[in-house]
């Protein structure tokens, strides 16, 4: 009698457990489908990047390229379902926020810096967030994060005063990274007019100016330990810098 009680206890649980994942609210299965939408993503980056490890003969940019456009169907899929109305997957994917310091992403739920000034208009090293400054990941070896990314850009310039009045700035991931580069489809071979944005900068006009150069990730080159990965946001592409090169950044803070 006693195992019999038991079983229907448990029964009983599941039900109620049922009803509840039954009863979810529209908030609650964007977070889902966010979630969900993130890990498959991540998976295919680190696929790629996993295959550059090892040498492997592949079309890298075509790679890199497949895995954002995937990625960024999502939102488009979002945007008819029913189930999801009223919720943050519903609507603009980009938006200003903090009173125009940051822009915060609908898909990946990160916030990003918002740059200021004009292309070309010169470095202001007293402002972090000038759109020409350009800072080094690391000093030289053991190639650690001690360059001016880290030290004069995020801890100096946003983390200590408080930048949008957060102090989690960081630089993105190679996967984040890509993340606000416009999407395009590869039908062609990589770094090639078939496999390339097409717009300069490969960037939505909401996070205001930006350069067409290179932008540092926080992901080291794990072949090499002098380098990391960085985006190119005159065509989208993705490649390895050596450390101590100056390179502009964009911080980034929060997600999924």
């Amino acid at each position: 009698m006693t195992r019999l009680r038991l079983t229907a206890v448990g029964c009983t649980t599941l039900l109620w457990a049922g009803m509840a994942l039954g009863t979810q609210s529209a908030q609650e299965k964007c977070d889902s489908a966010r979630i969900t939408a993130w890990k498959t993503y991540l998976s295919c980056v680190d696929t790629v990047v996993v295959k550059d490890v090892e040498g492997a003969s592949f079309d890298e940019e075509a790679a890199f390229t497949n895995c954002r456009h995937t990625y960024f169907k999502n939102w488009t899929a979002f945007q008819p379902k029913a189930s999801l109305a009223g919720s943050t997957c519903i609507g603009s994917r980009f938006t200003v926020t903090d009173s125009g310091a940051t822009v915060t992403d609908g898909l990946t739920r990160l916030v990003w810096e918002l740059k200021t000034g004009t292309v070309g208009g010169g470095t202001d090293f007293s402002n972090p967030e000038n759109v020409n400054n350009t800072y080094s990941w690391s000093m030289g070896s053991p190639y650690a994060e001690n360059g001016t990314a880290f030290t004069t850009f995020l801890t100096a310039g946003l983390n200590a005063p408080g930048f949008a009045g957060a102090n989690g700035w960081r630089l993105p991931t190679l996967a984040e990274l890509q993340t606000i580069v416009l999407d395009f489809p590869c039908t062609g071979a990589g770094e090639g007019p078939t496999c390339s944005c097409g717009t300069s900068p490969c960037i939505d006009g909401t996070f205001g100016p930006t350069q067409s150069g290179n932008y540092w990730s926080a992901t080291s080159y794990v072949p090499f330990p002098d380098g990391a990965w960085g985006v190119g946001f005159g065509t989208g592409f993705v490649d390895s810098f050596t450390k101590s090169l100056g390179l502009y950044v964009r911080a980034v803070r929060g997600g999924l």
